[in-house]
């Protein structure tokens, strides 16, 4: 009997190499993909990932999405920055090029059976339906970034990491020769840069002075540009004050921002436009809602709810409700919906 043959979504880090590691030892015939997505320093990558794989005695292909990748992810963060928005580009790039792009490549080899990734992730099956499950790891777990990949690219997807924690997999890995230790979450194409310097770069016309402005809308100050600024920032405003002020509100079109006490970040309410729907999402009932990566959970009722929108009421304020960034919708730590904030 044929083993089963699994590609490996596979970058030459700790979590992928872990992955390629617990495949072959269930006796599956392992092979690699490899994403280059045009970024400066790829090509050395490139090099030690290929090392790497003789190494692990797996086959790998080299696929390149860079044209993908700059219209889908790098455009859409520098679209959003120029809006006054706040992105998240891993949630992006997981949609439309990890488990689109390079799932179908997977399934476009011959006898593939099933496509794998080294995410901290777990899936169920409920009522014929595949949902996303939190990982033993819970801390580290990732299914806020896979929140809108939706249930059928589940159906075929392998996350051998599921059951391990963060150090059990590094203890797995630690004598292989590893391309880096850049976290999942990091913006892989800023380079060495801050993001400062990168949309500098990119967007210099965006950099220009403009008011500051109190919560009565009177001008207090100027700032250097409104798009250095994210909601609830203290830090970098350039404002004397004798109490702590942050940014509540900021106008990129018409850059300016909104300087307030720390009691005006709160927000009862939330809107979502575009979710993507794991499963329906009804008037009236209460769900746990993540309004980005590391915040906690917080109850939420939906208010309204239609196919390109949901309307939420927190039971309590939530700080800093940041518009661009993902609100992902949980029933039971099972994701439900999720879209970005506006």
């Amino acid at each position: 009997m044929d083993k089963k043959k699994v590609v490996v979504a596979f970058s030459g880090g700790k979590d992928s190499t872990a992955a390629v590691l617990l495949l072959k030892k269930r006796n599956m015939n392992v092979h690699t993909l490899f994403m280059k997505v045009g970024v400066s320093d790829e090509n050395e990558k490139e090099k030690k990932v290929k090392h790497l794989a003789a190494v692990l005695e797996v086959p790998l292909k080299i696929v390149d999405v860079g044209t993908h990748f700059k219209k889908e992810i790098i455009d859409y963060f520098i679209k959003s920055y120029k809006q006054g928005l706040t992105p998240n580009p891993c949630v992006l790039c997981n949609q439309k090029i990890k488990f689109k792009l390079l799932w179908e490549v997977a399934f476009n080899e011959e006898g593939t059976d099933a496509f794998a990734t080294g995410h901290y992730a777990d899936k169920i099956l409920l009522e014929g339906k595949y949902f996303l499950k939190e990982p033993v790891e819970k801390d580290k777990s990732q299914n806020y970034f896979l929140s809108m990949i939706t249930g059928e690219r589940l159906v075929n997807t392998i996350f051998p990491l599921s059951g391990y924690t963060v150090s059990e997999v590094r203890e797995m890995v630690r004598k292989f020769p590893l391309t880096g230790h850049r976290e999942s979450q990091d913006v892989c194409f800023i380079g060495q840069n801050n993001l400062i310097e990168y949309l500098k770069d990119t967007i210099p016309k965006a950099f220009r002075k403009g008011d500051i402005i109190n919560t009565k809308g009177d001008k207090i100050g100027n700032h250097r540009g409104a798009i250095y600024f994210t909601i609830g920032q203290r830090r970098g405003t350039r404002f004397p004050s004798d109490r702590k002020l942050y940014v509540i509100e900021k106008d990129v079109k018409n850059n300016t921002i909104v300087l307030g006490d720390e009691m005006d970040l709160f927000s009862n309410h939330i809107q979502v436009r575009n979710p993507v729907f794991w499963g329906a999402i009804q008037k009236g009932e209460i769900y746990q809602a993540k309004v980005r990566y590391l915040s906690d959970f917080v109850d939420l009722e939906v208010i309204d709810v239609s196919g390109n929108q949901i309307t939420g009421r927190f039971t309590k304020p939530v700080r800093a409700i940041t518009p661009g960034q993902i609100a992902v919708f949980y029933k039971n730590d099972i994701i439900m919906a999720a879209g970005p904030i506006f």
